[in-house]
This record gives C-alpha cells, structure tokens and sequence, in this order.
C-alpha cells in the first residue's frame, strides 16, 4: 500500500493543543492511545496498523506498544527515549521536568517556548522551511499552559518507566529514525537497534532532533521503503 493510499490518525496527545485538558499521566496516555486505535480498527479492520510517535510521541508510542504488542503491525519512532535507567536521574528529571512546569504556568505559553527552542539540541530547527517552521510556531502558541505544565510533572522522562529492558521482546519491525547531528538520539537509536530484534535504524544526514522537518525528504523515503518491505 502507498503512503498516499493510507488512513492516517493525528491526535494531539494528552496536555497539547485540543487535548490540553486530558490527564497526563502514563497509564492515561496508554488509554489515550488505545481509544484512538480502536477507533481506527473500525475503519479498517484488516489493514496493517502501524505507530508512528517523535520525541515525547515516541515515549508514548513505545510505551503502548510494549504493553499492547500485538495491536500493530509495526512501529516507527522518531529521536525517542525508552527511559531514564538511574534512580537518581529519573528523580532529578522529575525535578526538573516539575521547575519547567512551574516555568510555564507562572510566566505563560509564548515565554516558554521560546526558552525550550533556545536549548542546543532544539536549536537546529530553526532549519526547517521558513513556511512549515512559521506553521509549527503557530501551532504551539494554541498551547495552554496548564496543558503543557501537566504533560511535564506528570509525563516527563522522570515519570515515565524504564522500557530499555523491555525492548527485546518486541518482535514487530520497527523503524528508528533520528538526525545525525543530534548525537544523543543518535547513539540512543544505535543501542536500540542492537537490542530490538526486528529493527532498523536510518540516520538522517543533514538533520538534528527533528529530521522529519528538518530533512523531509530523506526521513519520507526511510519511512516510503520500511512501509514497502513489511
């Protein structure tokens, strides 16, 4: 089947735009996503089913599939994280992902995010085409902020459980995609290939956190022939 042939769902995950007022926490956004892909499964009963989830999306997609494997037919992820494995990081993220929390209800949506596309590992996508980039910050300024503030406190790394252990049991084929100037998801995305039995990882030249905007093109034709070769 081409790209262009499939039913593609969207949604805004818990804390963001539409969904700013639906609780954040993991096991809701487990049910979240569930209720998106049964409703999906009405449409199209016996298509293959595939789950695609970038940075925080990817958390969150990993997350389901490790505890739903069998709902799909694949998986991509996009510069994801499976966890956070030290105790003391994940409590120290859970600090910080709480002050970033207080950041954005006390001085707004605007001032935030301007300060979080300041960080290095953000900073590359004021790469993307002028017109998408300008799309994407009209985008995030419908944000609220308490929306925001709850998806950190209570869906940071921090709060999210460690899925690197998991990762070896999942036998559907998946896609890891991360930008090669993004060295950090990089060699993340490096380690889960050597773990994930099914997978494969395409480096994006050219592309930091965000390949899929900061190189289209090449991140599309990753994505045009994994879906061909299921």
């Amino acid at each position: 089947m081409a790209m262009r042939d499939a039913a593609w769902s969207c949604p805004d995950l818990p804390g963001h735009g539409t969904a700013s007022d639906l609780p954040c926490r993991p096991g809701q956004v487990i049910e979240f996503i569930e209720q998106h892909a049964a409703a999906m499964d009405l449409k199209e009963k016996d298509s293959r089913k595939i789950l695609l989830g970038y940075s925080m999306g990817g958390r969150a997609a990993l997350l389901h599939a490790c505890q739903f494997p069998e709902k799909w037919s694949a998986l991509v992820l996009i510069s994801a994280n499976p966890g956070i494995e030290s105790e003391a990081e994940r409590k120290a993220r859970c600090e910080a992902d709480k002050d970033l929390a207080d950041s954005v209800t006390k001085g707004g949506v605007t001032a935030f995010v301007e300060q979080w596309q300041e960080q290095p590992m953000i900073r590359s996508q004021k790469n993307i085409a002028a017109d998408w980039y300008a799309a994407m910050q009209h985008t995030r300024q419908q944000h609220q902020a308490h929306g925001l503030a709850a998806n950190l406190a209570e869906f940071g790394q921090g709060n999210c459980p460690n899925l690197w252990p998991q990762l070896e049991t999942l036998n559907m084929p998946i896609l890891l995609i991360s930008g090669l100037e993004d060295e950090k998801y990089t060699a993340i995305a490096s380690r889960m290939h050597a773990i994930i039995p099914n997978s494969k990882h395409v480096p994006i030249t050219g592309a930091g956190h965000m390949p899929h905007l900061e190189q289209p093109k090449q991140t599309a034709e990753a994505l045009r022939v994994f879906i061909r070769d299921l």
